[in-house]
C-alpha cells in the first residue's frame, strides 16, 4: 500500500516543505530583528510551542489509543512505531519514507497513528540538533541486555524530546533494523544476535506537566513492546529528622536523598536476577542524541560517559545567582512559537495527513534551529558551553575536572582531550553514564558517605566510582565527542568548546588513530592506583566546597566492604536510654558572643523562673530571666521588651527552640497548664529548629521534667541558648 504511493507521498511532501519554509524564512526575519534581550540567556535558544492543556490531554488519549491498539496487535503496533521513529528528525523525511516502505500490511495500518503521535509530541518541545555520523557504531555491540534509568522532576520542557530519544535509543539498543537503515543509511548486513532493552523512570513532587508527559511516554514504550516502569507521584521526600539526643531537627542528608532516588530508578535492577542486565544507562535530564550513546557502550567498559554543559551568556551562569538551567527551558517555553501546531481529527488521520505533519515538523525544527544560530551570530555577546561537573569527574591521576584548558590536566591525557579523542579517567557522570552492571551483583547500591566511620563527605555517584574502583571495575572512559547540555545547543555545540576540549570526531577516526589501542594500555597501567583527590559537601550547605580538597587513598579503609556487611545486617532501631540528657544545647552560633550562666542564680532549681523578659526583630535581641525573685542579667540588647510572668505553681515543661548558625531566633514555651508562650519568630521554614526538652520525642517522658535555668552566648543578640532541665518530684 505505502510503495505505491511513495513517489506520490514524496511529491506532496516537497510541495508542503516548500510553502512551509516560505512561511519559516518570514518567521526566521522576524526573529533575526534587532532586540534588547542579548544578554537573557533564553535569547538565544530555539523557542518552543506552547504546551497548552488540551494538547497534551490530546496526546494522553491518543497514546493510550494506541497502547490499546497494541494489545491486540502487539508485533504490527510495535513495528509500525518503529517506522514511525524513523520519520523523526535528523534523519531526513525523504530517505524515512524509502526505508519504511516495504513493511507488511498488518503494521502498515497502524502507521499514520504512529507517526501523527511522534509528530504531535515532537512538536510540543524544543529539539537539540543531532548530527548523523553514518560511521557511528549502530546497536549493540553483543547480545547485551540493556536497562536506561532516570530520575525525572518538573522537567517538562524537554519531555517532548527526551521521550522520543529514549524511544530512539532503545530501539537502536535493540539493533532496529529499520531504524538503524534509516538513521545510519549504509547499513548493508543486519547482526545476527538479539539484544534487549528497558526502561525505569521514577518521578516524584513534580508540579509542572511532567507527570502527564510521563503518561504519554508509558503508553508509547509499552505500545513500542520496550518494557518499562514508570513511577509518577513517588512516594520518596526529603524527611526531616531529630536528633535524638539534642532533639535538633534538620533535613535529611541530601545525598542520602539524592542515592535513595537513584536506588528508586534501579530497583529493576537490584529486585532481578544477578546477571539480568549487561549494563544500566542512566540519563539525567538533559538534550542527549541517542547515538551518542551507542559510541559509549562501544567502549564496553566499566563506566563510560560524555561532557555535559551549561551556557554561559558573559558573566551570567545558568546554574548559579538564582538561575536555574531548569528555569530557562521553562522561560523558553514562554517564549512560544508563533506557528501554529497541527491539530488533526484523532478519527481522519490519513497516511497523507501524517506526513503533512511530520513534514512541518521537520520544517518548523529547521527553522527555529536556524533563527537562533542567525540570532547568535548577529549578537555581541556570544553563548559559550562551558564543562559542569567538576564535582563528580576525575582525571586518570585522580584530580578533579577543572573549566579551564585543559579540564582533564593529567598530562598522559591533554593530548588526546585536545584531538577530541577518548581518555581514560577515574571517575565521570556527566549527565549522562553508561556502567556495567555485572558489578551490582554483589549488593552495592547508590550511598551516601559512611561519615560516622571516617569516610569524607562526597556525592553518591563520586562514592558510585570509588565502590566501583575497590571492586576491581576500574576501566572507565569520558568521550569528548558525545556531549549532552541542560539547555538546547546551536551548531558551535559541535565544534572546538572552552577547556581544551576538541572538535567531535567520528568513530572511524578513532578506530584509526589508535585511541582505542591507547586507552587499553593507559587501562592497564593505572588499574592498581586507588588514590583520589575529592571536594566534600560545605558545612551546613547544600552544595560542594571546592575550595577544598582531600587526597583519598581508597586502599587505606575498604568503605565498600563496610557499606555491603551494614547492607547484610541492618542496625537495629536503639533502645530508649535509661536516663534522658538535663542539659539541652547550645542552638545557634558557635562561636559568637558572650558566655552567660544562670544556673547558679536558680540554686539549682529551687528558685523557679517566674518572668521572663525579652525582645525581638528578626532574632531575639535580648534575653532577661527572673529565678524566684532574683533577676537574672539581660543578655543581648533589650529593645522594646515584652514579658512572660508565670503563676507559682506553673512551670515550663517543653520548649522549641528556633535558631540559625548565627543566632537564636526564637521559642516556644508550653507550660504545665498548657499555656504555649511564643518569644521571638517561629518560623521553622526559615532556620532550623530543636525539641530542647530531655528526651525529646518520648511521649512517655513529656512533662516529666522542668525548665530550671538558661545558658548560652550573646553580644548585640542572643547568639545561643541551652537550657538546663530537672526532674519533676
Amino acid at each position: 500500500m505505502i510503495r505505491g504511493r511513495c513517489c506520490r507521498d514524496m511529491a506532496v511532501h516537497s510541495l508542503v516543505v516548500a510553502l512551509l519554509m516560505l512561511l519559516s524564512v518570514v518567521q526566521l526575519r522576524a526573529d533575526n530583528a534587532p532586540k534588547e534581550e542579548e544578554e537573557d540567556l533564553g535569547f538565544f535558544m530555539p523557542m518552543a510551542p506552547e504546551q497548552k492543556p488540551e494538547k497534551l490531554q490530546r496526546l494522553v488519549t491518543i497514546a493510550k489509543d494506541i497502547r490499546e491498539k497494541a494489545q491486540k496487535q502487539p508485533e504490527a503496533v510495535a513495528l509500525a512505531i518503529s517506522a514511525a521513529a524513523c520519520t523523526l528528525p535528523p534523519v531526513p523525511l525523504e530517505r524515512a519514507l524509502r526505508v519504511i516502505k516495504d513493511i507488511p500490511s498488518a503494521a502498515q495500518e497502524h502507521l499514520p497513528a504512529a507517526v501523527d503521535l511522534l509528530a504531535s509530541i515532537r512538536e510540543l518541545g524544543t529539539a537539540a540538533e543531532c548530527l548523523q555520523h553514518p560511521n557511528t557504531p549502530h546497536g549493540s555491540p553483543g547480545p547485551l541486555s540493556y536497562i536506561i534509568a532516570a530520575n525525572l522532576y518538573e522537567c517538562e520542557a524537554i519531555m517532548p524530546f527526551w521521550i522520543l530519544e529514549v524511544l530512539r535509543l532503545a530501539l537502536l539498543l535493540r539493533n532496529d533494523p529499520l531504524l538503524q537503515q534509516a538513521y545510519f543509511h549504509n547499513v548493508t548486513t543486519q547482526t545476527n544476535f538479539k539484544s534487549t532493552a528497558s526502561i525505569s523512570i521514577y518521578e516524584s513532587g513534580s508540579q509542572d506537566a511532567t507527570v502527564t508527559w510521563l503518561r504519554v511516554a508509558e503508553a508509547l514504550w509499552t505500545a513500542a513492546a520496550i518494557p518499562n516502569t514508570v513511577v509518577i507521584n513517588g512516594v520518596l521526600t526529603r524527611q526531616t529528622l531529630m536528633d535524638p539526643f539534642s532533639g535538633a531537627f534538620y533535613k535529611q542528608h541530601r545525598i542520602e536523598y539524592l542515592a535513595s532516588l537513584r536506588n528508586a530508578a534501579m530497583e529493576p535492577v537490584y529486585t532481578s536476577a544477578p546477571g539480568t542486565y549487561d549494563y544500566v544507562i542512566f540519563i539525567n535530564d538533559v538534550f542527549f542524541c541517542a547515538p551518542d550513546m551507542l559510541r559509549l557502550a562501544a567502549f564496553e567498559g566499566d563506566i563510560a560517559c560524555g561532557l555535559d554543559f551549561e551556557v554561559w551568556i558573559g558573566n551570567k551562569k545558568g546554574r548559579v545567582s538564582g538561575v536555574t538551567q531548569r528555569f530557562l527551558r521553562r522561560l523558553m517555553q514562554s517564549k512560544t512559537s508563533s506557528v501554529e501546531t497541527i491539530v488533526a481529527d484523532d478519527s481522519v488521520i490519513t497516511w497523507q495527513t501524517a506526513v503533512e505533519h511530520m513534514s512541518k515538523v521537520h520544517v518548523e525544527e529547521a527553522a527555529r534551529q536556524a533563527a537562533a544560530d542567525a540570532r547568535v551570530q548577529a549578537a555581541k555577546i556570544k553563548p559559550r558551553y562551558e564543562f559542569y561537573d567538576t564535582w563528580v569527574s576525575r582525571d586518570i591521576g585522580g584530580s578533579p575536572y577543572g573549566k579551564t584548558d585543559p579540564i582533564a590536566r593529567d598530562y598522559r591525557t591533554i593530548d588526546l582531550l585536545h584531538r577530541g579523542l577518548p581518555i581514560p579517567a577515574k571517575c565521570c557522570w556527566n549527565g549522562m553514564v553508561i556502567l556495567n552492571a555485572t558489578h551490582l551483583a554483589r549488593g552495592l547500591k547508590f550511598r551516601s558517605s559512611l561519615t560516622v566511620e571516617g569516610e569524607y563527605d562526597i556525592s553518591e555517584c563520586s562514592l558510585f566510582c570509588e565502590d566501583y574502583r575497590r571492586l576491581g571495575a576500574t576501566n572507565v572512559v569520558v568521550d569528548p565527542s558525545v556531549r549532552v547540555s541542560y539547555l538546547v545547543w546551536t551548531k558551535e555545540f559541535h565544534g572546538k568548546l572552552p577547556g581544551g576540549v576538541g572538535a567531535k570526531v567520528p568513530w572511524s577516526l578513532i578506530q584509526r588513530s589508535g585511541a582505542l589501542d591507547e586507552l587499553q594500555s593507559l587501562w592497564r597501567d593505572t588499574k592498581s592506583c586507588m588514590k583520589m583527590t575529592w571536594v566534600p559537601l560545605k558545612k551546613y550547605a547544600e552544595e560542594a566546597d571546592l575550595e577544598k580538597y582531600r587526597a583519598v587513598d581508597l586502599a587505606s579503609v575498604n568503605y565498600t566492604d563496610i557499606f555491603l556487611e551494614h547492607l547484610k545486617h541492618p542496625s537495629s532501631t536503639p533502645s530508649k536510654p535509661a536516663t534522658c540528657n538535663l542539659i539541652m544545647g547550645p542552638y545557634g552560633a558557635s562561636y559568637e558572643g558572650m558566655a552567660f550562666d544562670d544556673l547558679s542564680l536558680s540554686a539549682f532549681g529551687k528558685n523557679p523562673i517566674t518572668t521572663i523578659t525579652y525582645s525581638n526583630t528578626t532574632e531575639l535581641q535580648s534575653l532577661q530571666v527572673e529565678y524566684g525573685s532574683k533577676p537574672g542579667l539581660s543578655h543581648g540588647t533589650p529593645n522594646a521588651t515584652s514579658t512572660v510572668t508565670l503563676s507559682s505553681d506553673e512551670t515550663i515543661d517543653h520548649v522549641i527552640v528556633y535558631f540559625s548558625e548565627k543566632a537564636v531566633s526564637g521559642m516556644l514555651l508550653t507550660t504545665s497548664n498548657g499555656r504555649n508562650v511564643s518569644m521571638g519568630v517561629i518560623e521553622p521554614e526559615h532556620g532550623s529548629y530543636a525539641w530542647a526538652t530531655p528526651c525529646p520525642g518520648d511521649a512517655d517522658r513529656a512533662g516529666k521534667y522542668r525548665l530550671i535555668s538558661f545558658a548560652g552566648t550573646a553580644d548585640k543578640v542572643v547568639r545561643s541558648v541551652t537550657l538546663v532541665w530537672t526532674p519533676k518530684e
